[in-house]
């Protein structure tokens, strides 16, 4: 899932991935994608000319991008930092258990990366999340598909902004779904919560959205689709999801 993103000016063209204990000394990549020791990754970037994106994810990730290290870094105080190599801009995850950990890391653009996705603990169980016909979303790695449920694939679903009609046509789709498996005692109050994810991810990619336009929108999610699944789920999915995309970018 994902836990932590970042959007990292640079100045030198190199981001550190690892322990939070800094290197006395600033790598020069000479021409390299990638060095790494068993502490720190250093990987080349674009720098100066517009920030990096970096996300930290935890066992589930998107099958994006070209892979450029896949092994264990040594991280003794239980917390894995990623930033640029003069200190200036970084973020730190801490997930409480010292030791050796197992790290994916892929880039968009290998030895000029402007996205930079690092995995913990990977899974390699390649699943396709549900998604509406002719609108097709990237598939991610799972450790377990089986431990899946709609809220975890919901928060794929909802975990990044790019083809936003796309993902939240099938954001609809999966809470239309949800709900004819859902428990009857539990149904209304989990439709709820799912659509407040929408409304939480419609804030992220409209970021001048206020709340209670959020909120209005949400309502009128919830009476689209609390009457159950339609035949055409797909196509209703999609009728919603313009409707709803034009009501918070009005």
């Amino acid at each position: 899932m994902l836990v932590g993103s970042a959007d990292i000016s640079l100045n030198h063209p190199v981001i550190r991935v690892g322990s939070a204990e800094i290197p006395d000394d600033v790598v020069a990549l000479q021409g390299s994608t990638l060095i790494a020791d068993e502490r720190h990754l250093h990987l080349a970037a674009r720098a100066q000319v517009g920030l990096v994106r970096v996300r930290l994810w935890s066992g589930a990730s998107p099958v994006e991008g070209v892979v450029i290290f896949d092994g264990s870094l040594r991280l003794d105080d239980g917390v894995v930092c990623v930033g640029d190599v003069l200190g200036v801009s970084s973020f730190r995850y801490g997930f409480g258990v010292p030791g050796n950990r197992r790290m994916l890391v892929s880039v968009d653009d290998p030895g000029n990366a402007s996205r930079v996705d690092v995995v913990l603990d990977p899974g390699m169980q390649e699943v396709t999340l549900t998604a509406c016909r002719s609108r097709p979303l990237p598939s991610f790695r799972v450790a377990d598909s089986s431990s899946l449920d709609s809220t975890d694939e919901l928060g794929l679903i909802l975990s990044a902004h790019n083809i936003p009609l796309s993902r939240l046509a099938a954001a609809l789709k999966l809470v239309f779904l949800a709900a004819g498996n859902d428990d009857a005692v539990r149904r209304s109050a989990m439709m709820e919560f799912r659509v407040r994810m929408i409304g939480e991810w419609l804030r992220w990619i409209s970021p001048t959205l206020p709340e209670a336009q959020t909120a209005s929108i949400n309502s009128f999610i919830l009476g689209r689709i609390q009457g159950g699944s339609p035949a055409d789920v797909d196509s209703i999915s999609i009728d919603i999801s313009s409707e709803v995309m034009r009501r918070a970018t009005a």
